[in-house]
């Protein structure tokens, strides 16, 4: 008989427990326990009754509970043989969602007339208006009722969201599984002990939520792993050191993370490499010494690595069998002492036909012919021996079998490829998984087979591979197949189909089959396009909401959005018409709308069609295309100019009010010319003569204080053709004497470690000043403002008349001077943490190329189509770094190599060696 608990012994814990960071990771991940971990029991309800739980080998999952202060029973028992009542699973349920409070203090306003306990009204009226919970039916609750698995099932999954109310609680245990709450064995009518609860409380909190990345409880907030922290370093390879984290990195926290890996005053670069679960990353050099290196990770204490160089620890003839057939591979390897294959390796390899008294020799490829009977027999003995000159060996001794000696075949089978669900036509390089044995039970594989390429228009009914023959069941279905060295046979698909593949050995008679389901290319089936939220104007870009999902109800990613009106594209038609080039997805996944200019309101009505069919509608009100108003600023520059001062000043500093009252910085700033159009913003003297107007070929670029004249000059910025349009403004000129302060402008940090004088040049700074009138910035002429600049520690900063470059770490006070006197001061640090890249940005976000055209792109040089790489010290820095596309069949990419392939839109990426990207979209027309 079950006893049934209606009060509860599971108290709250009030306050964090070791909250402390640990530097080291030992025996084990370091956890904080939260506030509410009765809220936890309630949540790990959730996972309780699903699956067994690991937990500690001498105690129970009730006592590992206990000790952590979860559950307290009443000293000696802990109940584990009490089961939940309903109205208990309601309480927790308030719990779980943070609404206790406001649960409990709900007014009465149910109708069931078997609730005893007036302490539950409020909670359970709570529930049912939040559409938690239903009655049992003929008015009652169910109160003091124990809950069944299904029953709360149903609970748990209402509260995410999920209706299993009426008719919908029947695919409740469907769903408990599909979601990965339950599993097959669960006994839906089973009645959970709490002792059954307990087991899976000890590992709920470090449970995984599938696609979250967070466990269940750092999803809850109840338990949280420390803060990022070092666990261990060591060597791992050849040029290779893995450091392991507590936990999986965040991007954030990669973000910031930097590597150092140095012996003694000499650092080796390294290129760093997450491990796909971001627990671990490899720190790889082209070259590492044996000796003992200082690894330094961020801002986390150095640890000592010992490397050793590489060594040969083994030798492994991998072939499992040899075919009296021609081309057979030995897959003889070399292994360091860290598991690793050594490329390239000498190695000394006879093989030697026992039967025969004949020693074989390879091909020019490293392989044996076995086909002719002079050679090679069925059943003849054939030892090989591979030998290196550290003294390692190995030996093996083959029965040569017939082509096509396998006794039994098994296809296994054929999965999606890595981080795809299904497999799609188009999908190529699909594993099948073919075992092979002979009569004595030996494993053999098939013979390597490069790539074979069926015509776009062309059929495969069947392929035979070592004696092999794999039959299809459709026969426009395999687009190519081919069998890598170690024997693993793959296949392209090229439609949508339900394969048969039989294999059959037409000597033995051993046949193996499987088949595999193809679904078509994804195709979206519902483009959501949703309203801004913004004003929308004619000829101005506008980021417009959207979701694009598959058939398959998977988000289709912005990559994969194609526009036009080929198959499969999106047709985005408006009556309004849009821009060249609009709609497009930029390189961020946004969805961009222009609009052509119009010269009146209008509503355009938006619709999407993917082969004909509707996905998506939407209506928007577009507003006639922008105006200018009048000149209204000017931004970001100086007014005030000791003699001879010069500050830029060009269209990005003036700003201009369009007739929907927004500010936006002028397109461009020219002299007053009777040649310039209507519309052109220009610029002029209205009164004074102490600043000239510096211009370009008509184009303003800057403004000039005379050597000699001082005060105030008055400028008009104005839009020609536009009456009342225009912005008046001063500018004073005043004596170098008239300056009473001085300040450095920031350098901020500098590196100082010795790389090489390249480097070192290249980080040097150039210190300017800026003077002060009470707090008016003043612009100067630095080349007569200051004379030379001194440093406090020529240990740490080393000063060059008005240049200072890092020398050490730490920090200096950097002193500028004219003559004898001290003019201002400021305190430089300076770091010797080597450059590495930290940002990637391309010269424009976007770029348009004809089909056919190229786009050559280059690092750090040019302007248009240069990539720009900076350091943290926001140098430019060299590193190598790789272009791609994300669709070769736009715009295919061969070094720095960009070339237009057909019509369409791919986003550019450029990744540096260490992980550091930047993006820009390449439209090709």
């Amino acid at each position: 008989m079950r006893k049934t608990s209606n009060s509860f012994s599971l108290d709250s814990v009030t306050s964090k427990q070791n909250s402390q960071k640990p530097k080291d990771i030992r025996g084990g991940e370091k956890k904080v326990m939260k506030k509410g971990l009765s809220l936890f029991v309630a949540s790990s309800m959730v996972v309780s009754m699903f699956a067994g739980a690991a937990y500690a080998a001498d105690k129970t999952p009730g006592e590992v509970l206990n000790d952590l202060g979860v559950i307290q029973g009443n000293g000696t028992d802990l109940k584990e043989d009490q089961s939940w009542a309903r109205q208990d699973v309601v309480v927790l349920l308030s719990r779980l969602l943070g609404e206790e409070a406001e649960a409990k203090a709900t007014a009465k306003g149910h109708t069931f007339t078997d609730v005893s306990d007036a302490f539950y009204d409020g909670f359970i009226t709570w529930a049912v208006e939040e559409g938690l919970v239903e009655g049992k039916g003929e008015g009652k609750f169910g109160f003091k009722a124990e809950m069944k698995n299904q029953e709360f099932f149903a609970v748990v999954l209402r509260a995410f969201g999920v209706d299993t109310k009426g008719d919908k609680y029947a695919e409740v245990p469907a769903l408990a599984i599909e979601l990965g709450l339950a599993t097959e064995a669960t006994d839906m009518a089973a009645i959970p002990t709490r002792g059954e609860t307990y087991a899976t409380i000890v590992t709920a909190l470090n449970t995984e939520i599938p696609g979250t990345g967070q466990t269940l409880g750092e999803k809850l907030g109840l338990i949280e792993v420390v803060d990022l922290a070092v666990g261990t370093v060591a060597q791992t390879g050849k040029g290779e050191i893995t450091v392991n984290f507590n936990k999986a990195a965040t991007d954030e926290e990669k973000k910031e993370l930097t590597f150092t890996v140095e012996n003694g005053l000499v650092k080796y670069p390294v290129t760093a490499k997450y491990a796909e679960d971001n627990k671990s990353v490899v720190l790889s050099s082209t070259y590492l010494p044996a000796g003992t290196y200082s690894v330094t990770v961020g801002s986390f204490d150095a640890k000592q690595v010992t490397v050793a160089d590489e060594a040969p620890a083994k030798i492994e003839i991998g072939a499992t069998s040899l075919q009296k057939a021609a081309g057979q591979s030995l897959n003889v390897k070399l292994y360091n002492q860290f598991g690793k294959e050594i490329a390239n390796p000498s190695l000394n390899v006879t093989v030697y036909n026992a039967t025969k008294g004949l020693q074989i020799s390879a091909d020019v490829n490293g392989k044996y012919d076995l086909s002719n009977d002079n050679v090679a027999k069925v059943d003849d003995n054939v030892v090989v021996t591979v030998t290196h000159s550290s003294g390692l060996s190995d030996t093996k001794t083959f029965k040569v079998v017939a082509g096509s000696a396998a006794t039994k075949i098994t296809l296994g089978t054929i999965a999606p490829l890595k981080d795809k669900t299904r497999i799609t036509a188009g999908d190529e390089g699909l594993v099948v998984p073919v075992g092979l044995t002979d009569q004595y039970g030996t494993e053999i594989k098939l013979a390597e087979t490069a790539k074979v390429t069926v015509a776009a228009n062309g059929t495969l009914s069947t392929f035979t591979i070592s004696g092999i023959t794999f039959m299809l069941s459709q026969d426009n279905v395999v687009s190519s197949y081919a069998v890598d060295k170690d024997g693993v046979l793959t296949i392209g698909v090229k439609k949508a189909a339900t394969l048969v593949v039989n294999a059959v050995n037409p000597t033995t008679g051993a046949t193996g089959t499987t088949s595999v389901k193809i679904e078509d290319t994804s195709v979206i089936k519902n483009f959501q396009i949703n309203n801004p939220g913004v004003l929308v104007v004619a000829g101005e870009e506008v980021k417009i909401p959207y979701v694009a999902v598959d058939q398959f109800n998977g988000n289709v990613a912005a990559k994969d959005i194609k526009f036009g009106n080929g198959t499969n594209e999106v047709n985005v038609t408006s009556n309004v018409a849009f821009a060249a080039g609009y709609p497009k997805v930029n390189g961020k996944g946004e969805l961009l709308f222009k609009f052509d200019t119009i010269a009146s309101d209008a509503n355009a009505y938006v619709y999407a069609y993917v082969n004909g069919a509707q996905v998506g509608q939407l209506q928007l009100a577009v507003k006639k295309s922008a105006t200018a108003v009048k000149v209204n600023g000017v931004t970001s520059v100086l007014t005030t100019l000791t003699n001879g001062a010069q500050v830029d000043f060009n269209k990005d500093k003036v700003t201009f009010l369009d007739n929907y009252n927004r500010t936006k910085t002028v397109s461009g700033l020219e002299i007053v010319d009777a040649g310039n159009a209507d519309g052109t913003v220009e610029l002029s003297i209205v009164s004074g003569d102490s600043v000239s107007i510096v211009s370009n070929n008509g184009v303003v670029t800057g403004l000039l204080a005379d050597t000699t004249k001082t005060g105030v000059t008055k400028f008009k910025a104005e839009i020609k053709g536009l009456a009342n349009s225009k912005f008046e403004f001063d500018v004073n000129v005043v004596k170098v004497a008239d300056v009473k302060s001085y300040e450095i402008k920031s350098v901020g940090t500098i590196f100082g470690g010795k790389i090489n004088e390249a480097v070192s040049a290249a980080h040097a700074k150039t210190i300017q000043l800026v003077g002060k009138i009470n707090s008016t910035e003043v612009a100067l002429v630095q080349d007569t403002a200051f004379d030379f600049v001194t440093t406090s520690d020529t240990t740490k900063v080393s000063v060059n008349n008005k240049t200072i470059q890092g020398v050490g770490e730490g920090t200096a006070t950097i002193t500028a001077y004219k003559g004898s006197t001290k003019l201002a001061e400021t305190t430089v640090t300076v770091s010797t943490v080597a450059p590495v890249a930290t940002k990637v940005e391309f010269g424009k976000s976007e770029y348009s190329v004809a089909d056919g055209g190229t786009l050559t792109f280059t690092a750090n040089t040019g302007t248009d189509y240069k990539v720009a790489v900076k350091d943290q010290y926001g140098v430019d820095i060299t590193v190598t770094g790789f272009l791609t596309s994300s669709d070769a069949k736009v715009a295919s990419v061969n070094g720095l190599v960009v070339t237009a392939e057909a019509p369409g839109q791919a986003t550019l990426t450029y990744i540096t060696s260490n992980n550091v990207t930047g993006t820009a979209v390449i439209v090709v027309n």
